[in-house]
Parts: C-alpha cells; structure tokens; sequence
C-alpha cells in the first residue's frame, strides 16, 4: 500500500521499545520494502538510545534505510530540556506537547506504522482501528 499511494517505502517508527521490535520483526517476516526512523528526543535513557544504535546497525547490515530524526521547533533544533521552559511547565498526562513537537513531526506523505498499543490509552482505545487515515478532513479520515 505504501508504495502504491505514496512511492515510498513503509516508514517504521522506532522507539527501541518491544513494540518498535514487533513491527520491524513483521515486516521482515512479511518481506515488504520498509524504512526504520527514530525521532530522537533527547529524554531516552542512555541504555535505550545505546540499544537503538545497535539495532539500527543490524538493520543496516540488513540492507534497511534506518535514520534518526532530530526534532525541530520553529525552525531550530530543539531537545526536551529547551522545550520545557518554552512551554513554560513539563508534559503532563493531560497536557502531551512533547511528542507533538518531538515525535510526530516526520511521515508527511508517507504511510508510517507506529507500534502504539490500545491498552496503554483510553483515548486510543476509543479513537483508533487496525489502519489509520490522518486526512486534514475530518470526514474522509478512515479508521
């Protein structure tokens, strides 16, 4: 579907998480034509973004596209620790500006697939199905 609609190959989101693991597991098994991005947002722990690196190497040895992202705001490079005092207060539950500035700022015009579970959210359990159609229509968004 990805290279149908978008001439682009599938693009992975990469936290380095089990789920992240799931995907790329899937799509090397289902043998698609895929990509592996990582939006870096400087607030992982050291053993996790160690852990990317080395996944992203085997991936690479593999033959698979793997890049990391680093997130901009207005136009500058941005890390957590500058945007909390932007924001004026750190993310809460409630309030979640960091993964819109640090992680859903790449996969314009391509088909993404993120490993995000229904059972960590009661929002994207009532919100979200197997296929997500993000149209700026709210009426031709298909879920």
């Amino acid at each position: 579907m990805s290279e149908h609609y978008y001439d682009k190959p599938l693009m992975i989101c990469y936290s380095g998480g089990k789920d992240s693991d799931v995907l790329v597991e899937l799509a090397l098994r289902a043998g698609i034509n895929f990509e592996v991005v990582n939006s870096h947002t400087t607030a992982d722990a050291p053993e996790t973004v160690r852990y990317i690196r080395q996944r992203f190497k085997e991936l690479e040895e593999l033959g698979i596209k793997c890049t990391v992202e680093y997130s901009k705001y207005k136009g500058k490079r941005i890390s957590m620790w500058e945007l909390i005092p932007i924001k004026k207060t750190p993310p809460t539950r409630l309030m979640r500006y960091c993964c819109a500035v640090l992680k859903e700022t790449s996969g314009d015009g391509r088909a993404i697939a993120t490993g995000v579970r229904w059972a960590e959210s009661v929002a994207r359990k009532n919100n979200l199905g197997i296929y997500g159609d993000y149209n700026s229509d709210k009426e031709k968004r298909l879920f």
